[in-house]
């Protein structure tokens, strides 16, 4: 499915500390002004500027979809996670990667060969969209660069000791964001729409307070406001309707449908009209506020 290209979501994002936010840098930095524990830094526009690293966003989303997964667990289906590590005995659960691996077929000259349909099949829902070793995953995050002056302020801690109570280690210090903005972009591309429905929900969780960011979660630190600033839709031409969204399922013939393994449903009716279409190339690109998009966003998990 990766060969072809059927549909995209392109969300614009600014994310807000609503309380310290702190991700660390690795290393020590060179300026002995900056706190033991700095936020991480980029260079960017002849100087240095704090920012968020894709991957971090990235590792958040994931584990709040596998813990959300877990707790479904239906087997056969994408409404279940995969261990993150592999088995390395039978008496445990496999992971994706090991299973499909057990799938597949050797040719004559003892090459293996793994068809992609059995590759996205078999895989867990939250590899079909993060991916794993046998699966490129269809959600990309850039990193959230400083888009306004970051304040910053210098905050003490300490390690203590469980079993003299006493202070182990310490007072160390922490550099951490407490207002500005931090703007990036997430894509997907090629979605079901029970994808769109689990990012939706990630970022409903996030924005309650339920899920946090970088270090220090359960000590007050982390608490994000993630808002969407823009949405794009794009659908290989013609639509159905400017009223429709149409998960991959749709695209493809019910042979393909079944060989994937796609989830019902396929189409989304009486969405909001967007603020903009236009059809640029093969697709038809839809442009729609965040007010829209938290109406269609709402339709979509409770499709779920």
């Amino acid at each position: 499915m990766h060969k072809t290209r059927y549909n995209l979501l392109h969300l614009d994002l600014s994310l807000n500390p609503v309380g310290p936010l702190l991700i660390k840098a690795g290393g020590f930095s060179t300026d002995p002004s900056l706190p033991d524990m700095q936020f991480v830094r980029t260079f960017r526009e002849g100087g240095e500027m704090l920012y968020i690293p894709g991957s971090s966003l990235k590792g958040v989303f994931r584990s709040f979809i596998e813990k959300a997964l877990r707790t479904i667990n239906e087997a056969n289906s994408w409404k279940r996670a995969c261990p993150t590590f592999e088995a390395k005995d039978k008496e445990h659960e496999p992971n994706c990667t090991q299973r499909i691996r057990e799938l597949a077929n050797t040719d004559r000259k003892g090459n293996v060969e793994i068809k992609s349909c059995d590759v996205y099949r078999e895989s867990c829902g939250a590899c079909r969209i993060f991916g794993n070793t046998l699966l490129k995953g269809r959600l990309a995050f850039t990193d959230m660069l400083s888009a306004s002056d970051i304040k910053t302020e210098t905050r003490y801690g300490v390690a203590i000791s469980r079993l003299s109570h006493a202070v182990a280690q310490g007072p160390f210090e922490m550099e951490v964001a407490v207002s500005g903005s931090f703007e990036g972009k997430i894509i997907m591309e090629n979605y079901e729409l029970w994808q769109l429905g689990l990012l939706a929900t990630a970022i409903e969780s996030l924005n309650q307070g339920f899920l946090k960011v970088g270090f220090g979660k359960n000590r007050g630190l982390g608490q994000v406001n993630l808002k969407i600033k823009n949405v794009i839709l794009e659908e290989i031409a013609p639509l159905k309707a400017d009223t429709t969204l149409r998960g991959l399922g749709d695209f493809v013939k019910d042979t393909e449908k079944k060989e994937y393994g796609f989830a019902e449903p396929f189409i989304l009716e009486d969405i909001p009209h967007p603020v903009k279409s236009e059809k640029l190339g093969f697709y038809q690109v839809r442009t729609f506020n965040p007010e829209e998009w938290g109406i269609i966003s709402r339709k979509i998990i409770q499709e779920l």
